[in-house]
């Protein structure tokens, strides 16, 4: 198994336990902030790992228009883009209303061009050199720590905030 194929697979687990995991919860769940915490509600924290898979994917690895901004995303889903490097302000956060059926398409598509373009990389791209989020890396370190690791991280931190609220959070 190579770097690719490893990827596709933790993140398809990842991706479909997050959506398992948000469908538990209620619209008030999901925006919910716990008082006197700096932690983001669930659907920020959301809105974070899906904006910033699409930002390396689209923009820092593939050279293109992410998709939030490409398909019109902002329009259809109501949510300002958190940017490129796509960080995740209180300001940004605080003010975010997701509705979730029309977030999931979003996300959908995110996850498809993100298994397309790891289903194509040869594993010769996988040592080249480029920017990174935070200083210049290599493509492969990218995918395993700025995209599969960063999402499963997060995954945790939606699964502490359902436990906070009541609701169990890991369906197993």
């Amino acid at each position: 198994m190579n770097i690719q194929q490893a990827s596709r697979e933790a993140l398809s687990f990842w991706h479909g336990l997050v959506d398992q995991m948000l469908s538990e919860c209620s619209p008030e769940i999901l925006h919910q902030v716990t008082p006197a915490s700096t932690v983001n509600s669930i659907a920020a924290t959301y809105a974070h790992m899906l904006m910033t898979e699409d930002v390396i994917v689209q923009a820092r690895l593939r050279g293109v228009s992410v998709l939030f901004q490409s398909g019109a995303w902002q329009e259809r889903t109501g949510i300002a883009f958190i940017g490129d490097p796509p960080m995740q302000t209180q300001d940004w956060a605080s003010g975010l209303r997701m509705d979730i059926d029309t977030f999931r398409d979003y996300a959908a598509a995110v996850h498809g061009a993100t298994d397309t373009y790891l289903a194509d990389l040869a594993d010769a791209e996988l040592d080249r050199t480029t920017q990174g989020l935070i200083r210049e890396t290599t493509v492969g370190r990218i995918i395993v720590l700025g995209v599969c690791t960063h999402f499963l991280t997060h995954a945790g931190e939606i699964s502490a905030l359902k436990g906070t609220f009541g609701l169990k959070g890991l369906p197993f």
